[in-house]
């Protein structure tokens, strides 16, 4: 009889990765037909090949692997071409081998001559050391590559959302306008207030595309497939990924992840560590707006809320508690008026934050609008010179393009110098290897020249353009006047408006504030909140005398009064109201009368009403200058200016004049022209001046920071030899000389009015000699501040006044 042999079943595996070196090893099919011919020989039978192809074997975490290790129930024998099919982790391949061996599976290495049958490969744990010192040389190859590129500023990846490459220079980043576009849209709702959620459901809603939308759209356009899942609705991470990429700010940045272990985790790199290349590419946000959205992302609350915001806050972010230094949180409340308190006496109660600090944004909007209005009106010509942001992206010239091209080129050609010195010193080092070393340059070779070639090609077609001369390049700049006038124009106030102009208020426990504009906006314009907030007081008691004596019926009340000046646009409401009615009672304008629907009877007649009205000497605002000097003449003459006199503080300081005119009042304090011109109208006389009975106030000083002097002292002594010029000029010159020069500055004041100003002045003696602020001027300023309640803490003159570089200027 003869013996017939049944074949073997086996089942084959194959692997092809990026780490193999093309030449040394074969192709996934080659591999499968290696091993059909072995089973061939061997009278077997393939019954499965399991693959995978385009992974790497220094992990295990294969999908076809793991699947032919899961049916190992139903398989007795693994064929592969070699051990490096298996892996090319040295502990990982031979604890396989031990686990078939104890499984009794047979394994066959075909090149490898291995048969676990057989077992007597001494050599077994070489090889596969062997193999995994290869997966680590190219390893180590690759990320020394890659951090060269990184070091070099080259982008390897595909641009972030907003830019697209250059068709030709695929090196070339050029901005993608449409995608441009959404990101400027997410910029404005973004500063407008909305949070990165609800501009995501904003953006789902208008139908705006996804980054991914986009790309599948154009690879469509261009007949190419897109396999990539496409996304489209906005989330959350799209938002916040690409509106806080400063890479739209023309910034580059590598060297962000670094990968520890072959296949291992990414692990991100702390900012300092990063490769930053400023001004790489075309910015889509310039420096200001880039700013401004990271300082508003780090002034917002960030809470753990996700629900939907009915409500825009103004000013959430930059109100600030005077006590505790918390942020003040807004109070939505139905049927009465939005308002802010701090956040710590909100939250934990009065014994962390004694005051509530509560302020409404009514009175928020109006203090700011005014204090806008001061820096507009007031310094509008230095104003002009401020320019706050470019709302476009700059232009660049063709002179730009080029030059940006050169040094790109010149960047390239750098690179590839030390590309090829890194492949030299490889070669010397590891002569063994040099087939291995040689293909793994050759293609990053061939890549930096392609780029040297694509860059000299677009900067030859670049230089055959006609140049534009740059002049004709008109940049679209708003300067900060534009803006404020914009903002005053408008009538209200946005979310942006606020984003843009405050750095920050600050609420004291009364609800006083003290704001802070940007971009030295602040120093330009002073505003008295506290000030200006009892002169409106003053005001709407002046306005409540006013309805009584309009009054036919003899009765009022709390309710009516109150709403005749909500009528007339005042921030006024019947519980407002209850301390002015005080006053009245005070005042014997009003009696109780304990009849519910006529609680009060006026008992002041229309002439006590009217002379009550205009018993007040009209003066600036409260705390002002003119104010507090005047006080404290009238107290160093024996007079008590809260019970000799009556002082009506609740006229515009530009208005005082005219009302002077219309009687009321017996006296005005005015500065000029507004007391020359009285004079010419015969409506009032000048009998004496403030300057002269009060000495030498120092009424104007100029401030910097001590790091500003430090830094900049020849900028300081330039400045005060300037001004010193100008006093000598007046030392030196007669008021008609003087009248002529100034003149030009006061369009509206004719020469004759102004050489008899001057002549006042001169003869005053209102001008120093120099411009040295002496310590008995320093102390009569702080007498007077402090004599109107104005200074809590005298401050000392050497710590706060320099005289060094007047007293040069003097010299």
């Amino acid at each position: 009889m003869t013996a017939i042999h049944t074949p073997a079943m086996i089942d084959g595996y194959v692997r092809l990765s990026r780490d193999d070196n093309k030449r040394n090893y074969s192709s996934i099919e080659n591999q499968k037909l290696i091993i059909q011919k072995y089973a061939e020989e061997n009278n077997m039978i393939v019954r499965h090949i399991y693959e995978d192809d385009g992974i790497s074997g220094y992990s295990f975490n294969r999908p076809q692997f793991q699947n032919m290790m899961a049916n190992l129930d139903s398989i007795d024998v693994i064929v592969a071409k070699d051990l490096s099919r298996i892996g090319r982790h040295n502990a990982k391949v031979l604890l396989f081998l031990e686990e078939m061996e104890e499984q009794g599976k047979r394994v066959i290495l075909i090149d490898d001559n291995y048969d676990s049958l057989y077992s007597d490969d001494d050599i077994i744990g070489i090889k596969t050391w062997d193999n995994e010192r290869h997966v680590k040389n190219t390893s180590r190859k690759v990320k020394r590559i890659k951090k060269m590129e990184q070091e070099n500023g080259t982008l390897k990846c595909t641009p972030p959302f907003g830019y697209m490459r250059h068709p030709l220079n695929k090196q070339m980043v050029l901005i993608d306008e449409e995608a441009a576009a959404i990101l400027n849209l997410e910029k404005d709702l973004y500063l407008e207030g909305n949070g990165i959620r609800k501009i995501a459901e904003i953006l789902s809603d208008w139908g705006v595309p996804t980054p991914s939308m986009l790309q599948k759209e154009r690879c469509e356009t261009l007949g190419l497939p897109y396999h990539r899942k496409v996304a489209y609705m906005w989330s959350y991470g799209m938002v916040k990924d690409t509106l806080f990429n400063d890479y739209h700010n023309g910034v580059l940045r590598t060297h962000k992840r670094e990968r520890m272990t072959i296949n291992g985790k990414d692990k991100k790199i702390s900012r300092d560590q990063q490769y930053v290349f400023p001004d790489h590419h075309p910015k889509i946000f310039d420096d200001d707006t880039m700013k401004l959205l990271f300082e508003v992302k780090d002034s917002r609350n960030h809470s753990q809320y996700r629900g939907q915001r009915k409500h825009v806050n103004l000013f959430s972010g930059c109100l600030y508690c005077m006590d505790c230094g918390m942020k003040l949180t807004a109070i939505n409340r139905p049927n009465r008026r939005k308002y802010y308190v701090c956040s710590t006496y909100n939250k934990k109660g009065k014994q962390f934050c004694e005051h509530a600090h509560l302020v409404t944004e009514e009175t928020l909007k109006d203090a700011l609008v005014k204090y806008l209005t001061l820096c507009r009106d007031s310094l509008a010509d230095i104003i002009q010179n401020f320019d706050l942001s470019n709302l476009k992206a700059p232009a660049y010239s063709a002179d730009d393009s080029r030059q940006r091209l050169k040094n790109e080129l010149e960047r390239i050609k750098k690179e590839l110098k030390t590309l090829i010195t890194q492949k030299v010193k490889e070669l010397t080092a590891n002569p063994g290897m040099a087939e291995i070393i040689n293909e793994t340059y050759a293609s990053l070779q061939t890549e930096k020249m392609e780029r040297i070639s694509a860059t000299q090609k677009t900067l030859q077609d670049l230089t055959r353009e006609p140049h534009i001369p740059t002049a004709a390049i008109k940049p679209n700049l708003q300067t900060a006047l534009d803006i404020l006038s914009e903002v005053l124009e408008q009538k209200s106030l946005t979310r942006t408006d606020i984003e843009v102009l405050v750095e920050k208020i600050i609420v004291d426990k009364d609800g006083n504030v003290d704001i802070y504009l940007k971009h030295g906006l602040g120093n330009l314009a002073a505003y008295d909140f506290k000030a200006d907030k009892e002169n409106l007081k003053l005001t709407m008691m002046i306005e409540a005398i006013r309805l009584l004596q309009k009054d036919e019926t003899g009765f009022t009340s709390v309710k009516f009064l109150a709403e005749s000046l909500k009528d007339m646009g005042y921030p006024m409401h019947k519980k407002k109201f209850t301390a002015y009615m005080e006053h009245l009672l005070d005042l014997g304008l009003v009696e109780k009368t304990g009849i519910y629907h006529y609680p009060y009877r006026i008992v002041a007649s229309r002439e006590k009403l009217t002379s009550v009205e205009k018993m007040f000497i009209m003066l600036g605002q409260t705390g002002g200058m003119p104010e507090m000097v005047f006080e404290y003449i009238l107290k160093q003459q024996g007079i008590d200016p809260a019970k000799d006199v009556n002082i009506d503080q609740s006229i515009d300081f530009g208005s005082t004049a005219a009302a002077f005119a219309e009687n009321q009042g017996d006296f005005t304090v005015e500065f000029e022209p507004g007391a020359t011109n009285l004079e010419k109208e015969g409506k009032g006389y000048v009998v004496a001046s403030l300057g002269t009975d009060s000495g030498y106030v120092p009424y104007t000083a100029f401030s910097a920071k001590q790091s500003y002097i430090n830094d900049n002292p020849e900028v300081i002594q330039g400045f005060t030899n300037a001004l010193q010029r100008g006093m000598d000029y007046v030392q030196a010159h007669t008021p008609e000389e003087i009248a002529a020069i100034i003149a030009p500055q006061f369009k509206e004041t004719d020469q004759d009015t102004i050489t008899t100003i001057v002549t006042r002045y001169y003869d005053q003696d209102t001008w120093k000699e120099d411009l040295i602020f002496e310590e008995e001027s320093f102390e009569l300023l702080q007498d007077i501040l402090e004599d109107a309640g104005e200074l809590a803490k005298r401050a000392p003159y050497e710590k706060l006044v320099t005289t060094e570089f007047a007293e040069k200027a003097a010299k």
